[in-house]
This record gives structure tokens, C-alpha cells and sequence, in this order.
């Protein structure tokens, strides 16, 4: 079964039902994925948890209707906090959502880390990375 919203071709591990490993989400692209990410959260009663991201991401799920107290917000001092920390929530089981904020893009050993951990713990997970600057190079 596959989903059906916008940014579909550039899901990195969106669900366990639903993987393209070839690219990754922008963090513009969070606020577009809202509704599915809120859609996920209010489904059960576990966590919503985030990896790195910001104070507007978290008040972006407090305003779609995601209580405060089941947010649960690790802020990583680095890209590998980040990176293992979005691994360890995926293998908890304990989130009905992991939301990640990695920065730059990740090896593709990372990536496959990070898809075997949503497959096998059937947690939705979003991973974002930052887009490459498109100013032009002089």
C-alpha cells in the first residue's frame, strides 16, 4: 500500500510500507507533510518524537493538534548524536512517529541503518536534511 501526497518522490523512509532510498526530504518540505505527520501522531498514544529540529517544528505539531506532554525533543550535539539517536527511537518502538533533523546529508550506510530500523520496528519515521546551497559558485 502505498500513500499518496505530494513529496512521495522524495521520501527516504516515510513507512515501513513505503521506502525510496535514493533521496531525502528538505526541512521546507516538514510544514507540506504536515497533515500526514499529524495524521500519524493522533493515531495512537505514543510518542511523537523528534531529533534535532527547532522550537517552530515542535510548536508546528503543538498547533496541529499534537499535545505538548507526548512530544518527546532530543536535541543531538552533532550530526552522529543526531544520526544514532534517530536509530535508538526507531529500535525503542516507543514512538508512533520519529521525526529527524540530520543536517547535511548522511552516508549511504546511514540511510540503510536508518531504513532497517523503520522496517523492522514498523515506526513511521521522516528524515529531513538540509538542502545544498543554490547560490552560484564564482
Amino acid at each position: 500500500m502505498r500513500y499518496n501526497y505530494p513529496h512521495a518522490s522524495r521520501e527516504l523512509a516515510i513507512d515501513t510500507l513505503a521506502f525510496n532510498d535514493t533521496s531525502s526530504l528538505s526541512n521546507e518540505d516538514f510544514a507540506g507533510l504536515m497533515p500526514r505527520i499529524q495524521s500519524l501522531a493522533l493515531r495512537t498514544k505514543q510518542w511523537v518524537t523528534v531529533i534535532g529540529g527547532s522550537r517552530e517544528a515542535i510548536q508546528q505539531l503543538v498547533n496541529a493538534g499534537v499535545s505538548r506532554s507526548r512530544i518527546r525533543w532530543v536535541a543531538g550535539r552533532d550530526a552522529d548524536q543526531r544520526e544514532w539517536a534517530t536509530e535508538q527511537a526507531l529500535l525503542a518502538g516507543t514512538s508512533s512517529v520519529v521525526l529527524s533533523f540530520l543536517g547535511d546529508f548522511s552516508s549511504p550506510r546511514v540511510a540503510q541503518r536508518l531504513k532497517m530500523a523503520t522496517k523492522v520496528s514498523q515506526t513511521h519515521s521522516f528524515i529531513f536534511h538540509k538542502q545544498p546551497s543554490q547560490s552560484p559558485l564564482h
